[in-house]
């Protein structure tokens, strides 16, 4: 009986997993085996708490294609509501595509580094390193993250909360570190003139 239920959850795993949709709608070996990994789980997450698919296609060239007829192409096999993000690399071309306005699409492609996540880190990368992993992956996190935030869901697999924590405690110490050698400073000369004055 223990090994019958024990193949029952494990035939149910596999075949959730099986019927799991790839959240990678196109590669043309760019995106490394950890990124899509990584993708795969925060999607999976997303779609199971929102019903919202988040896809990447990361392709090498759109053959003559614009984005918005490459994306009318993809779309056409979705349900709705999705959304996904089309990268050429040789066009130097990336857009968001989505069925409904779930969040503020041009936040994300924002070539400011406060706002963007994906355009700021593939203008920044040094020669020989490889921009596009980093960059697509930053911004599905942050994508994943702003559709879970605008449906009312906490995703646990969440990637950006962290980054953004960590930066705004350095900017924390950095700030008070500079108001308190001001403050310092103030206090100093001050002292110094009363000083004087005696």
């Amino acid at each position: 009986m223990k090994k019958f239920f024990i193949g029952t959850l494990l035939s149910a795993f596999f075949a959730s997993s099986l019927f799991a949709k790839s959240v990678i709608i196109e590669n043309d070996s760019i995106l490394t085996q950890n990124t899509m990994s990584h993708m795969q789980i925060i999607g999976d997450e997303l779609k199971e708490k929102t019903g919202v698919f988040l896809g990447v296609v990361a392709i090498k060239s759109l053959n003559g294609k614009s984005l918005k007829d490459k994306a009318i192409e993809i779309s056409s096999n979705l349900e709705a509501p999705y959304a996904f993000v089309i990268l050429s690399s040789g066009d130097q071309k990336v857009e968001i595509f989505m069925s409904e306005n779930l969040f503020d699409k041009e936040e994300v492609l924002s070539p400011s580094p406060r706002k963007g996540t994906i355009i700021p880190l593939l203008v920044s990368a040094k020669k020989g390193n490889d921009p596009i992993n980093p960059a697509l992956m930053n911004g599905y996190a942050d994508m994943a993250e702003k559709i879970a935030l605008s449906k009312g869901v906490e995703l646990e697999n969440a990637v950006g909360n962290t980054n953004k924590i960590v930066l705004n405690l350095i900017r924390f110490f950095v700030y008070g570190s500079i108001i308190l050698v001001i403050l310092n400073s103030l206090y100093y000369r001050l002292k110094r003139k009363r000083d004087a004055k005696e």
